[in-house]
């Protein structure tokens, strides 16, 4: 083989190995409805019995994510205690 025979061919696996690269950086994500295995897996971030499915609905006028573990979200807050004298006006 040639030289010249060489060049083009090495073109095409240039323009190949470019072309294989664009396609390797598209959105791996799943839409709704399709199959899963994390979350991660899935547009909307939520895969429920290997199905991505859309965001749960909110209840009760829900605006937050429940306290995580180690937090003091689950200790009671001081019942019963004296405010200071100053603040009792008096």
């Amino acid at each position: 083989m040639s030289a010249r025979a060489a060049t083009p061919a090495r073109g095409a696996l240039v323009v190949i190995g470019f072309v294989g690269s664009l396609l390797a950086c598209g959105e791996t994500r799943r839409g709704v409805g399709e199959e899963c295995l994390k979350n991660d897996d899935c547009l909307s971030g939520f895969c429920t019995a290997r199905t991505c499915v859309g965001a749960p609905i909110l209840l009760g006028g829900a605006t937050s994510p429940p306290p995580s573990v180690g937090s003091d979200a689950g200790v009671a807050p001081d019942v019963g205690v004296d405010a200071p004298a100053d603040a009792q006006g008096g």
